[in-house]
């Protein structure tokens, strides 16, 4: 007997069963509401309006779609997840691609302005416990490969030779893997340019106090770390943690080091405090590290640190924290595929970053709703993408409201996530 294949509508069927709950509380509290609040792109309505779109877009980063044109195999067929998101059906991508297109300079300030809107509502940065903990915020330029044909593209460092793209700017609170600044540089942008926008940018953003950004640590690489900069944010009252300006200072200064001043940090690296440095407009530690590479070669980095309690090898071990800075943004790569997903324009490609900071907060909140304990509370960005969202079951509704929810129950995770659902649920009050 032959095998039938035939046709058939799947209307409760959604492979994003608890992507669709977390659109659902979501769309029906106006959780996003600010973010687009007062972005005006210009566009007509004829089926989707342009905040939909954008919406779309934010909820395609959630799915994993590796690009805006995998929305139509991906997301388009979901009716359920399109009603669960408070939508009749997702828009196409070549709306959601036009969508972008559309954004120019006082777009992006509006869509700035309301993602910050957002964060400042829902944020753990600005909940901080600044008496009895140091507040993080790491800051890294990374690159976003593109075609040479793209505006804004030059050669730059990239991982590999002759490769052309952009730089992303970023300040990352690595405490609750929060994203709290984005900007698109063309791709032989220098760090140390953007430093001093970005200060100022935080500044206006967080409204810190005096007494606040005493306990604010503002962390950055050798790129940002020139001794104009570390002035700039000293005078601007942050704490600074930074590798200095290379060039030849480091070297010069290792030579001037006693041999019996190095402290040992294990791993073939060495800690000294630097012989006569240069004086900043606050008190600031010198230190002097030196490490052995693989194949033995001596190197050396000069650490500016403003915080006087720390000992040599405590400043060098928070240092070294700033790796989870990193991690964060390698994550966006791999979970929300922040590199794979590009625009030819300038403007769209931040639009696009600016969505994709959304969706990174909304999964560093989504554990404190769900999870609050082991084993799913500790999952980064991929996993929860690719291991939590994903999860097949069938969305019911009656007249809009989400009445039931089912889970596939041989899926590994789903006995913890159904819980976690009902938590959702009910933090946004059974919407």
């Amino acid at each position: 007997m032959p095998t039938i294949v035939h046709l058939t509508d799947m209307p409760n069927e959604t492979s994003f069963a608890p992507l669709g709950v977390l659109g659902y509380c979501l769309t029906r509290t106006a959780f996003l509401t600010p973010v687009w609040t007062e972005l005006d792109l210009g566009m007509k309505t004829v089926d989707h309006s342009p905040q939909d779109k954008l919406q779309d877009i934010v909820t395609s980063i959630l799915a994993g779609c590796r690009a805006v044109a995998q929305v139509n195999t991906r997301l388009c067929p979901d009716l359920a997840l399109a009603c669960a998101w408070g939508r009749k059906q997702f828009a196409d991508q070549s709306q959601l691609a036009r969508a972008l297109d559309t954004f120019n300079a006082s777009h992006l300030a509006q869509l700035r302005q309301g993602s910050e809107e957002l964060f400042r509502r829902e944020s753990q940065v600005l909940r901080h416990d600044y008496e009895h903990n140091w507040l993080w915020l790491d800051i890294d330029l990374t690159p976003l490969p593109i075609s040479k044909h793209a505006e804004g593209s030059t050669k730059g460092k990239f991982d590999k030779k002759n490769r052309y793209g952009r730089q992303l700017a970023r300040v990352e609170a690595p405490q609750y893997h929060e994203t709290l600044f984005s900007r698109v540089y063309p791709g032989n942008q220098e760090s140390s340019p953007t430093y001093i926008p970005i200060v100022d940018s935080l500044d206006a953003f967080l409204g810190l106090t005096a007494a606040q950004k005493k306990h604010a640590v503002l962390r950055s690489d050798a790129g940002f770390g020139s001794d104009a900069n570390v002035n700039y944010a000293l005078k601007a009252q942050w704490q600074v943690l930074t590798k200095n300006k290379g060039g030849r200072r480091p070297q010069a200064w290792a030579k001037k080091v006693d041999a019996d001043d190095w402290e040992p940090l294990g791993n073939d690296r060495w800690v000294a405090q630097a012989v006569a440095p240069p004086a900043y407009v606050c008190p600031t530690r010198c230190l002097v590290l030196r490490w052995l590479t693989p194949s033995s070669l001596v190197k050396h980095a000069v650490v500016l640190c403003s915080i006087p309690i720390w000992t040599s090898a405590e400043t060098i071990e928070h240092y070294d924290d700033r790796g989870a800075c990193e991690t964060e943004i390698q994550a966006d790569k791999a979970g929300l595929k922040m590199a794979r997903r590009r625009k030819k324009r300038l403007a769209a490609q931040e639009a696009l970053v600016l969505l994709t900071d959304v969706a990174h907060n909304l999964l560093a909140w989504v554990p404190q709703w769900m999870f609050p304990e082991q084993p799913l509370a500790s999952l980064g960005t991929t996993r929860l993408t690719q291991d939590v969202f994903q999860l097949p079951g069938r969305l019911f509704f009656d007249h809009g409201r989400l009445t039931e929810v089912q889970l596939n129950r041989l899926h590994p995770h789903a006995e913890v996530v159904a819980a976690g659902l009902q938590r959702l649920l009910r933090h946004f009050g059974h919407p």
